[in-house]
């Protein structure tokens, strides 16, 4: 799912950990527990590592299969979301819905 998209990402742009770590700020640890699934990182992370990685968020979700799998990761995203991140996710939702209806 998504921690092996950051990896598969990651590896596909030619950098290392560490790299991937000094450009959004992490500590190389916290970005092989991302790619390990051991912490899943915030909405906002994932657009930061869609930006350094030069991918579209959507691609970092493309590998869950299916309707059911999709809502259920999003289930538990925004179940788990404290309030700040529930604000963002509901920007984003909105200026997402704004671009694929254009």
């Amino acid at each position: 799912m998504l921690a092996k998209a950051i990896k598969k990402y990651r590896l596909g742009k030619g950098i290392t950990q560490a790299e991937l770590a000094n450009r959004s700020g992490f500590d190389p640890k916290t970005i092989s527990r991302f790619e390990t699934g051991e912490y899943v990182p915030t909405v906002e992370t994932v657009y930061k590592f869609a930006e350094i990685l030069g991918v579209p968020v959507k691609d970092f979700f493309a590998d869950l299969e299916g309707e059911i799998e999709q809502r259920a990761f999003l289930f538990e995203v925004i179940h788990n979301a404290d309030a700040d991140e529930l604000k963002r996710l509901v920007e984003l939702v909105g200026k997402a819905r704004k671009v694929s209806k254009s």
